[in-house]
């Protein structure tokens, strides 16, 4: 396991007092969504393992980690670092941070590492509070700073995910999973071509009658270099240029094919 994942894999998110099976299966989503696999319930109204399964699919492996503890001070007793998320800030001197800084505080230190989240009512109690090193509050509307426990979760653990595993894990991927094949970027050349049979498109369907072309082309060009094309898009926009000749000759094929069939009338 590489170092960036270790550090999710060492932070622990604890659940002090949920109050529906629902929430608790809609954080367990998001801890798979986001590479977090570690979950600690303290005192859980209700608790089904099955029920889970049927809201978060394919989430056994973050079941099965699932720790039960009946009050948060055992359930945190092997944690070097506390973080307790909030809606409210306290008058009491302490560490207030955003997700975003909460999560670079995080990643940055050594040895187990926690996220405590609070009942769905009430949040965390000033005596949980005082558990924690510091304090993570989601700046909301402060006319409703109160937010569903699975979103205020998912906001959280994406700040986890992206200061812990940084720009290395952000290669785009497709819908199956699958790591897209960088294309080369499109050469200076292969550009120059290209604006060149762009031009002769658009002078075919008429884009340029009756007026100066260098104009408009020096926008084209203008367009289609911020764009910075790779060569997979470039033989795209060429592939919609050939077209737009060979449709535009196809059209004049046939205008001159009836004007021929009305005049032979």
């Amino acid at each position: 396991m590489s170092e960036r994942r270790t550090r999710l894999d060492r932070t622990c998110i604890v659940l002090h007092e949920p109050q529906d099976v629902v929430n608790i299966a809609l954080v367990i989503r998001a801890m798979k969504n986001m590479g977090l696999s570690r979950l600690r319930l303290v005192n859980p109204a209700e608790f089904d393992a099955r029920r889970i399964d049927g809201i978060a699919h394919d989430t056994e492996d973050v079941v099965e980690r699932i720790r039960i503890f009946d009050d948060l001070p055992s359930a945190l007793a092997d944690v070097n670092y506390v973080l307790g998320a909030t809606a409210r800030r306290r008058s009491t001197r302490q560490d207030w941070l955003s997700p975003e800084e909460a999560a670079a505080s995080l990643v940055g230190r050594e040895g187990g590492l926690a996220v405590v989240f609070g009942r769905e009512d009430r949040g965390l109690s000033n005596e949980a509070l005082d558990l924690c090193h510091g304090l993570v509050c989601i700046p909301t509307n402060p006319d409703h700073t109160s937010m569903n426990l699975a979103h205020a979760a998912v906001i959280i653990l994406y700040e986890l995910r992206k200061a812990a595993l940084g720009p290395a894990d952000w290669e785009a991927r497709d819908l199956g999973g699958k790591r897209r094949r960088r294309t080369p970027p499109a050469s200076h050349a292969e550009l120059e071509e290209f604006f060149g049979l762009w031009e002769r498109a658009m002078e075919e369907i008429g884009l340029f009658q009756g007026i100066d072309p260098v104009p408009k082309m020096r926008s084209f060009r203008n367009m289609f270099q911020r764009a910075d094309l790779d060569r997979r898009e470039l033989g795209l926009i060429l592939a919609t240029a050939y077209e737009t000749l060979n449709f535009a000759r196809r059209e004049k094929k046939r205008a001159r094919d009836r004007a021929k069939a009305e005049a032979a009338d």
